[in-house]
């Protein structure tokens, strides 16, 4: 199956969304002052379980924790499971990995009227430690030339890597939220075996010095569900 455009649709996304992030922005006033402490929220990232779903080479499937500093300041935690499966066309070699990472960094709303909608720069750092396997079924061998079945299991790997991006979020229902994000991403560090180098990094992507990433989140705002249960309480 062909990888589908995901990074394409993102990117879409992201443009129409920043084209009419300032007609809303200006729809609305600020409200209130920013509180130090804005809330927490919790999201989740729809596009690499989609991506699973379809059965793409890869996908990272992650979870984040979020806390909000007077609606500016957001430090985020990631953590999620890198899943790829594929065989090359041309050589015939196999790659498999199933492994956790993570990323902790921080986003800056660059929006100043606390109406809801955010405009982000994005920071993360990256690292995974993750096993994967390699093989071939029609390996030749370089010294004899005969046809042997290669299959090293069990590699160790670690990466790390870092992320600069753009994002907007706004607000669908309540405490409820949708966000976009565009990422470029840098590997800074990798040790691997000498056997073969990983196809895939979990969390990173496919196995390169550099590239580009996305996100669709959706976002549940603890803070403000919270909030509405205990005022409808007082109502009662």
């Amino acid at each position: 199956m062909k990888r589908l455009p995901t990074f394409r649709y993102i990117c879409s996304l992201l443009l129409i969304s920043l084209s009419c992030f300032p007609l809303r922005a200006e729809e609305t006033q600020p409200k209130e002052k920013a509180r130090v402490l804005s809330g927490v929220a919790v999201s989740a990232d729809i596009v690499g379980f989609a991506m699973k779903a379809v059965g793409a080479k890869f996908a990272n499937m992650e979870v984040a924790a979020r806390i909000n500093f007077l609606d500016k300041y957001f430090p985020v935690f990631e953590i999620g499971i890198g899943d790829s499966h594929r065989e090359g066309a041309e050589t015939g070699n196999t790659f498999s990995a199933t492994s956790p990472y993570m990323r902790f960094g921080m986003d800056y709303n660059f929006n100043k009227k606390h109406n809801g909608n955010r405009l982000f720069g994005i920071f993360r750092y990256g690292f995974s430690s993750f096993n994967y396997d390699i093989g071939n079924n029609a390996f030749a061998d370089p010294v004899y030339g005969t046809t042997i079945p290669l299959s090293l299991s069990g590699q160790k790997a670690t990466g790390q890597w870092l992320e600069f991006g753009a994002g907007v979020e706004t607000k669908l229902w309540k405490f409820i939220r949708l966000g976009w994000s565009v990422r470029y991403k840098f590997r800074v560090a990798m040790s691997c075996p000498d056997e073969g180098e990983p196809y895939f990094i979990p969390g990173f992507g496919k196995n390169d010095s550099r590239g580009w990433g996305g996100t669709v989140n959706l976002v549940f705002d603890i803070g403000k569900a919270t909030k509405k249960v205990k005022e409808e309480k007082k109502e009662k």
